[in-house]
């Protein structure tokens, strides 16, 4: 495998372990248990700064380029793509009702909680896809000198939670990451 797509793949561990919490969070929630909401927000903030700025573009421009090699007969590409901007939306949506809930706004408790697992289903079943079906293709399509100009074109991978933590932003994530997955 060659250095973006093992980036990619290191990324979809990082991002399941994410969602595992957020599962976690989400199961108190639904037992009445007030979850740390802006624990919650700063994951959220988290997915969408770096997975919808860094992560999925830089799968877009690896999708878009096996498009132009294989031609329009590679659909999953074209979902997985569609799918880059439903989950950006999704998360969004989700962050938005649990700052809601945080500034006091009366929403149905039921419905933050779908929001969120649909955020979690949809995503947990999206990377699922891109493992078993697209990095499968990638690899059979691109040459190294394609690899090598993806490589440079990819947006910059500096991961602000799991790989130089953001103090400003992404302390508070890092550190309950560090002592709830590995206490």
């Amino acid at each position: 495998m060659n250095r973006l797509l093992e980036r990619l793949d290191l990324e979809h561990r990082r991002l399941a372990r994410l969602l595992d919490l957020l599962d976690k969070l989400l199961n108190d929630f639904h037992a009445g248990v007030e979850p740390d909401y802006e624990l919650i927000c700063e994951m959220l903030e988290y997915m969408e700064t770096y997975a919808d700025q860094v992560h999925h573009p830089t799968e877009d421009l690896i999708f878009r380029r096996v498009l132009e090699r294989a031609g329009a007969d590679q659909p999953v590409l074209g979902i997985l793509m569609q799918q880059h901007r439903i989950l950006a939306e999704l998360n969004r949506r989700f962050r938005q009702s649990l700052e809601g809930v945080v500034h006091e706004e009366v929403l149905r408790r039921d419905q933050v909680e779908s929001q969120g697992r649909e955020l979690v289903d949809t995503l947990r079943r999206h990377m699922v896809l891109e493992d078993t079906a697209a990095f499968p293709l990638v690899l059979r399509y691109l040459s190294p000198d394609d690899w090598e100009e993806l490589a440079e074109a990819a947006p910059d991978a500096n991961d602000p939670v799991f790989g130089t933590p953001d103090p400003a932003r992404f302390r508070a994530l890092y550190h309950h990451l560090m002592t709830q997955v590995h206490p």
